[in-house]
């Protein structure tokens, strides 16, 4: 066995173990107390589960930045989407009960923690239950010192999204992501993320990139994030068809006596914190 399998088998296993733990504070929880729909409430299991999670010692898990396998990566998000329907921005079943939307940047190397990392197994026990669907939406952070190429970037991902397959895009895209602040985004990068997606025609997806009202999208995107967030990666999360209630989860690492929007964050990566409050948040909706 590789050592690239070993470690990631270790880090896989790491992961179950905190899983449960959490998932057993989670069921503790409802059994002293019914916990109702709603900020507050999600907000008084992030905490707790976030407690225990520090307590076990969640930075030994998911501090590489190093590829979680030498299999190529298109095989690789292929085997993880594979069956899973997609429509434009959005991974899973239309009827699914519970959304949940990602507002990242594709430069941001905390959101490749949790998308390359964390996400998959929420998309394997909940987008592949038709529990959860999941909404990407676009977050301009310091990563992308360059307005322009950020909004180019991220519009390429919707373009993918008109052939239903953005989130193999922006997958793709994660894995290979380069150093932040840094000008490797290039149309070569570009075209060398689309090329990696099974089946989509990338002369109609260069075409599709001239569209305005994709550029337009991004932008809207980027001003609605502004507006309730300071960080990524950042989340809203509900019941399908009702009210989304904002997910800044960083703010639990705010500490009395910071400065106002002053952050101190964990030596871990925040990202897996959050990816383990989402869980047990869903199970609460």
């Amino acid at each position: 066995m590789s050592r690239a399998r070993q470690v990631r088998r270790k880090e896989k296993q790491r992961e179950r173990e905190l899983t449960e733990r959490a998932a057993e504070r989670a069921r503790a929880l409802r059994r002293k107390s019914v916990i109702g729909i709603g900020q507050v409430a999600l907000i008084a299991v992030a905490i707790a589960v976030a407690g225990v999670l520090v307590a076990t010692g969640v930075n030994d898990v998911a501090a590489s930045s190093d590829k979680p396998s030498s299999a190529p990566v298109g095989e690789e998000v292929s085997a993880l989407l594979s069956g899973i329907p997609q429509g434009g921005a959005t991974l899973g079943q239309a009827t699914a009960p519970i959304t949940l939307q990602i507002f990242g940047d594709l430069e941001s190397a905390d959101v490749r923690t949790f998308m390359v990392w964390l996400l998959p197994d929420i998309i394997r026990e909940w987008v592949r239950t038709n529990t959860l669907k999941i909404q990407y939406r676009s977050f301009m952070t310091a990563s992308s010192p360059y307005p322009n190429v950020f909004v180019r970037q991220q519009a390429a991902a919707l373009s993918a999204g008109v052939q239903d397959r953005l989130w193999n895009f922006i997958e793709a895209f994660y894995h290979e992501q380069g150093k932040e602040r840094t000008r490797y985004v290039t149309e070569a990068y570009l075209d060398d993320i689309a090329e990696q997606v099974p089946g989509m025609d990338v002369s109609e997806w260069e075409s599709d990139r001239e569209n305005s009202q994709l550029t337009k999208a991004v932008v809207e995107d980027d001003h609605a994030a502004r507006a309730i967030f300071h960080d990524t990666p950042s989340f809203t999360i509900g019941r399908t068809g009702g009210k989304l209630t904002p997910w800044p989860g960083y703010r639990l690492y705010e500490e009395p006596g910071l400065k106002p929007h002053s952050i101190k964050r964990p030596v871990h990566p925040i990202s897996f914190i959050i990816s383990k409050i989402l869980k047990s948040a869903i199970e609460h909706l």
